[in-house]
């Protein structure tokens, strides 16, 4: 988390003169704009495959310009897509582009860009991520201002397909490539990381491999909702008895001997080793305590699952827990009296 970018309550002072930016709202304007009369243009673009964000612009200077005419063109993997997205890929190239202008005096300068996201976050700073890059855009737009130099950011659709933005696009595709590495650490994008970390909770609902295999040998749906419908309703001598029966970690010999509370996992019965399934059904001394359990079902006799509301491997979509049942193993287990507690 220390690489994660800081996001500051604001990213420019309110009296900060901002940028000229011009939007493309669907009447060709910024496509007419990119082409009128600027001394200099610079476009950029950003491309996120193959697990990375990559980078890339170009920057045409005509022969009016000491140095020109000359097109130059540059590239560089910002990160991996799990840190840095096509956004802050943008602002990153806008920043890289006007940092490495040459030395301009009274000039227009236009920065084209095909992320409109990036061109209003620029027109608008806000508390939000790329804060960073935009105060570099910034920096660098305030040298040239120094010098009586102009400067535009201006939005085109991808589908205008501009021929600096295209070059621009083909430079990023470059430093996206299977293989691409970074070549210098930039700070991570907050927004996309943690929205990633998110997703990855969420799509991982289930109990890791080595967490409570009693639990999903009894309830092949765990985790789910229909554990709310088990405990809603139950009152709390209930509620332990259903959730020692459903962990295995009940007051049984079986499991006390393994935490080394009893000195023996035999039954008192003398029969086999106490556990649950063996409480539930076998087990002699509970026999005139079954009748209940016993009239849930004709087929499901001895089915753990059925009768702790799990979901057996042979259950279908439509499964839910037969509640009926449920209660009629707590009511069996708590007249027996075998997993009490103090409450």
């Amino acid at each position: 988390m220390e690489e994660l970018e800081t996001i500051n309550p604001f990213t420019l002072a309110p009296w900060v003169e901002r940028v000229q930016t011009i939007v493309d709202d669907g009447d060709s304007l910024g496509t007419t704009q990119a082409d009128l009369g600027w001394a200099v243009r610079a476009a950029v673009s950003s491309s996120a495959r193959n697990g990375v964000v990559g980078v890339g612009g170009v920057i045409e200077i005509p022969a009016s310009v000491r140095g020109g005419p000359k097109l130059e063109r540059f590239s560089f993997t910002l990160g991996m897509r799990t840190e840095q997205n096509p956004f802050s890929g943008q602002l990153a190239a806008m920043a890289y582009a006007l940092r490495h202008l040459p030395d301009l005096e009274y000039r227009s300068v236009a920065l084209l860009a095909s992320n409109k996201a990036a061109v209003l976050t620029v027109r608008n700073p806000r508390q939000q991520s790329g804060q960073e890059y935009v105060e570099c855009i910034y920096d660098s737009i305030n040298v040239l201002r120094v010098k009586g130099n102009v400067v535009a950011v201006i939005w085109m659709p991808t589908s205008a397909e501009h021929r600096l933005l295209k070059m621009a696009k083909k430079e990023a595709r470059s430093a996206s490539q299977d293989g691409a590495i970074p070549a210098q650490k930039f700070p991570r994008m907050r927004s996309t990381t943690l929205n990633i970390a998110r997703s990855s909770q969420r799509a991982s609902k289930r109990l890791p491999d080595n967490v409570g295999k009693f639990s999903k040998k009894v309830d092949a749906a765990l985790p789910g909702k229909h554990t709310r419908l088990l405990y809603d309703g139950l009152s709390r001598r209930e509620a332990s008895v259903l959730a020692q029966l459903r962990t295995g970690m009940a007051r049984l010999n079986g499991y006390l001997f393994r935490i080394s509370v009893a000195a023996s996992q035999q039954c008192v019965c003398g029969q086999a080793t106490e556990t649950v399934e063996h409480f539930l059904f076998r087990c002699r001394q509970w026999t005139a305590h079954r009748t209940e359990m016993l009239q849930c079902t004709e087929t499901l006799r001895g089915n753990l699952s059925f009768y702790l509301g799990g979901k057996s491997p042979s259950d279908d979509a439509k499964w839910t827990p037969n509640m009926h049942a449920v209660h009629a193993t707590i009511r069996f287990t708590m007249a027996t009296g075998r997993l009490d507690t103090q409450y």
